[in-house]
């Protein structure tokens, strides 16, 4: 049904990416990409991550057979453009991944070079490098959560920083605290942490910035998620959307660009 070659490092930056918020999710395999779309156990972080067929060496897809009609089929002219599109969407494959154990395997020597996927059923997926085969079983989908919804969030701020400035922040906030508050004030971005003795806060001006835009705001998160998904980042910058007392949405790409990972991580409500 599926057969692909990738880099393995472009490989890892998906996996990674899906680690930071859930262990098992469904991937959704397509004729133009792979997607996956998960909430983590206690509804607070959600993944969203497309993967564009051109990231690969090689994408041959083969859509699963339609089943048999149980009554004839409709005649042409009965049939509207709304049914006609609902089918077409519906075409593709779904399966259960362990990203835990796909990640223990590439993380198992695979750093280099490139990994051949094969998936003929939808119980078991072969992973190849040469003469190094893996066989992974593939989870009952059934089993897992059904793909959530993307909330439509108006975000009044939007921020693109540095990667590597965002990731040494959060990882400075963890000594001081649980939480981080994030926000802008005037021409300033800015990241904070308070703990019992200690404080620290990093700020930026709009001229350090790659991009600011929109009106002050403030919003408390927890550094626990925060942490986790900071090492699912790959990319040189990060695009922040940020509100008051909203939702945190951290949007940037992977796979050299040929593929788009979105985080969206409920907020903390500081107390008066």
């Amino acid at each position: 049904m599926f057969r692909a070659r990738i880099d393995a490092s472009l490989l890892r930056e998906c996996v990674e990416a899906v680690l930071a918020v859930v262990d098992e999710a469904r991937l959704k395999i397509g004729e133009e990409a792979w997607k996956v779309r998960a909430v983590d156990p206690a509804n607070v972080a959600l993944v969203d991550l497309e993967l564009s067929r051109e990231a690969f060496d090689e994408y041959a897809f083969s859509p699963p057979s339609p089943p048999s009609p149980s009554s004839p089929p409709s005649s042409p002219s009965s049939s509207s453009p709304q049914e006609e599109g609902a089918e077409e969407e519906s075409v593709g494959i779904e399966i259960g991944v362990d990203f835990g154990k796909f990640n223990d395997i590439l993380r198992s020597g695979w750093r280099k070079g490139t990994v051949s996927i094969i998936l003929e059923d939808k119980d078991k997926l072969l992973v190849q490098l040469d003469a190094l085969s893996y066989t992974i079983s593939l989870l009952d989908v059934s089993s897992l959560r059904k793909e959530p919804k993307i909330p439509a969030l108006e975000f009044s701020t939007r921020v693109v920083v540095d990667a590597d400035d965002f990731k040494r922040t959060i990882k400075a906030a963890e000594r001081i605290g649980d939480h981080i508050a994030m926000g802008v004030e005037g021409d300033k971005f800015y990241m904070e942490a308070e703990g019992e003795m200690e404080t620290m806060r990093f700020s930026l001006r709009k001229d350090e910035l790659l991009h600011l835009s929109g009106s002050d705001c403030r919003s408390l998160f927890s550094l626990e998620y925060l942490a986790a998904m900071a090492k699912g980042i790959s990319s040189e910058t990060l695009t922040l959307f940020i509100g008051t007392d909203y939702p945190l949405k951290m949007e940037f790409e992977i796979a050299e660009g040929f593929g788009k990972v979105i985080y969206l991580l409920a907020p903390r409500i500081e107390a008066e």
